[in-house]
């Protein structure tokens, strides 16, 4: 038995050696109940759906139990605006975008918050570039936030930020196995003595993945495995947080290639934080906090295909070009975070926070001489083994300072105003403010309207400007930071059994950061003209009766830039819920539209649009007692993502069918 299978029934099996029955049924939550949820990542206050001055969608614990998902990727294609995308850079990459923006194969645009942490890998940055498959497993609350966060969050936050609350009551056990050979166990532990309180949330899984195959006759698959750990301990105003998460991919395709049997990526990352909260005062908050992170990357990739370097290499091989790449980088942060109360109807969110970033090791151990073929110095030594390296990323180091400040006021009983800025000085890139407004106007009981204004920069990452020997790409030292300006007017209507959030938006992207050809003609990061997106999303939720609630979402892009051909115009999401005594079952679809793909480097072709549906089955055996029947991908859906590079005939391809069955325990 391996180890990492044994880790898994070592979970489960430490669960159920614990188990304690009590409490009550964990899925009755009415529509009234979700609009009462808190929102707490647009301003770091508590506020309501009604009247937070932002564009949120909340998911609460007993939904995201019903819904059968998995991971954070699935559960966001059921967001209005948002839409994810399967990318060959490695068998895990499934980014998501918003506002029809989304540079590169990566969410760099949108920042990942997890209680108050900014989990981010330091030298690519984006959401899912630290952690591409994020559990749903130990999330209490997820706050899925569109629009500028920079204001708040800074760089990262381009055009959307997530925050997610993690549990932090009572203790789980889900253990799960199904189709593809799959297994899963999470375990989530809380418990408070007096002054202490421990959290701990464990996860394991792995499937021997699917089977594809490619439109060039070719045969692949995605085999998995995940091991994750969040532990927090704290003593009355002190917190120390640990995650640890690893996760391990083989075959499909790496750098846009597939080779089987030596394909592998396998990301690894690591976040420490300590925080200390003072009371200085009855009307003053004061946190102050440190954070390390690091990410390292290992990825075996195909360069060039057999006999490519036979008659340009000494000795003369027609071996394939092989590579095994590292990657390491890590960052600390010292942050200050303080909330004064002005009054009843004001209060002002203020703060300081410095960063460090590094870029230690890049490398790339291939069996011929890299750097030759990249510079095309001929002939190419070839070295039939793994022992020489060549930097493919400059080691560099970036300092940022920040400073940010917020006031929010009740302009009398039915007015609310936020105002707000950041200020960012970036090492090499120079310095910008983000600035934002928030008005909302309630005009009675059930209808609110918001008028929201923000501007977010995003600076280049390590890895869009010191990439080297590349055969690819270049990396661009010289790359400017970006910014959007973005307008909503949202209108929110709440009535006894239906909700409707109506919001329209329009997006300005200044010195746009994309991949295209530079001065000398090769392909690199580059700024490009200036840019523009604008929509509208429409979102309801409808309860009937006590049983079913009903949530339906609808999203229209008006104007995308040329840049955009592979996101969707036109995006949906429908979920169906039915809860009656001891059963609950969930149907869900998302549809996302036509897309475009790079046939070549000159000529697009279009894929198709799709409905993705997913569906659960749970029945209560006994209190806090669930077994579940999840299937994803219902129909079976044949359908496919655009690749980011060109040559990938029919785009990227998804996984089919997927069943499991499980149980779960709360006591």
């Amino acid at each position: 038995m391996s180890a990492h299978r044994l880790s898994i029934w070592l979970l489960a099996a430490t669960g159920v050696m614990s188990m304690m029955a009590r409490g009550a049924d964990y899925l009755e939550m009415d529509l009234e109940q979700l609009l009462e949820v808190k929102v707490t990542g647009v301003t770091l206050r508590d506020e309501s759906l009604k009247t937070v001055p932002s564009v949120v969608t909340v998911f609460t614990r007993e939904q995201l139990d019903t819904l059968g998902l998995d991971y954070l990727f699935e559960l966001v294609r059921l967001v209005p605006g948002f839409q994810v995308n399967r990318v060959a850079d490695n068998p895990l990459n499934y980014t998501f975008s918003t506002s029809g923006r989304r540079t590169g194969s990566r969410a760099r645009e949108i920042a990942l918050v997890v209680d108050g942490r900014l989990f981010v890998d330091p030298r690519s940055s984006g959401a899912d570039s630290a952690f591409a498959l994020f559990p749903l497993a130990n999330i209490e609350r997820v706050e899925v936030i569109q629009g500028p966060g920079s204001a708040i969050y800074g760089s990262g936050a381009f055009t959307g930020v997530i925050n997610i609350v993690s549990r932090r009551g009572g203790k789980s056990l889900s253990v799960a196995t199904g189709s593809d050979q799959r297994r899963k166990a999470d375990l989530q532990v809380n418990h408070s003595q007096d002054d202490w309180q421990l959290n701990l949330f464990a996860h394991a899984y792995e499937d021997q993945g699917q089977d594809y195959r490619l439109a060039n006759g070719a045969h692949t698959s995605d085999p998995r495995q995940e091991l994750g750990l969040d532990l927090g301990l704290a003593y009355r105003h002190t917190r120390v947080q640990v995650a640890w998460f690893r996760l391990t991919a083989d075959d499909f395709y790496v750098l846009e290639k597939v080779y089987n049997e030596f394909n592998h990526f396998q990301p690894q990352y690591r976040h420490f934080s300590l925080e200390q909260e003072f009371h200085l005062r009855p009307n003053l908050q004061t946190k102050l906090s440190y954070h390390y992170q690091s990410d390292d990357q290992d990825l075996h990739a195909l360069l060039s295909p057999a006999g490519a370097l036979t008659s340009v290499s000494q000795p003369a091989s027609g071996d394939p070009v092989l590579t095994k790449v590292n990657f390491f980088a890590e960052a600390h942060k010292l942050a200050l975070a303080n909330d004064l109360s002005l009054s009843d109807d004001g209060s002002i969110q203020f703060g300081l926070e410095g960063l460090r970033a590094k870029e230690i090791d890049a490398k790339a151990y291939t069996n011929f001489n890299l750097e030759q073929i990249v510079k095309r110095q001929f002939p190419v030594d070839y070295y039939g083994n793994f022992d020489n390296f060549t930097v493919v990323e400059s080691a560099a180091r970036r300092d940022t300072a920040s400073a940010y400040a917020q006031w929010l006021q009740e302009l009398g009983f039915d007015t609310r105003l936020t105002l707000g800025i950041r200020y960012d000085h970036y090492e090499e890139i120079g310095d910008h403010p983000s600035p934002r407004l928030g008005l909302v106007h309630q005009l009675n009981e059930y209808h609110s309207l918001k008028l929201l204004y923000g501007e977010a920069f995003r600076a280049p990452s390590f890895a869009e400007t010191r990439l080297t020997n590349n055969p690819f790409i270049r990396g661009n030292p010289e790359l400017n930071h970006e910014l959007v300006k973005t307008w909503n007017l949202v209108w929110v209507g709440m009535w006894q059994n239906t909700s409707t959030n109506l919001a329209g938006f329009f997006n300005r992207y200044e010195d746009p950061i994309i991949s295209g050809l530079d001065d000398i003609g090769a392909r690199s990061y580059i700024n490009s003209s200036d840019q523009r997106s604008a929509g509208a999303s429409l979102d309801i939720k409808h309860q009937i009766g006590e049983s079913w609630l009903m949530r339906l979402s609808l999203t229209r892009f008006t104007d995308l830039p040329d840049s955009a051909f592979a996101e969707a115009d036109r995006l949906a999401a429908y979920i169906l819920n039915y809860h009656k005594g001891v059963w609950n079952w969930n149907l869900s679809f998302n549809y996302q539209g036509e897309r475009d793909y790079l046939r070549t480097a000159s000529q697009r072709e279009r894929l198709a649009g799709y409905w993705l549906a997913n569906s659960q089955l749970s029945y209560q055996l006994v209190k806090d007692t669930r077994i579940k029947l999840t299937i994803k991908n219902l129909m079976d859906e044949d359908y496919a993502s655009p690749p980011q590079g060109a040559g990938i005939m029919g785009g990227v391809p998804n996984r089919g069918r997927e069943w499991g069955i499980g149980l779960d325990w709360r006591w």
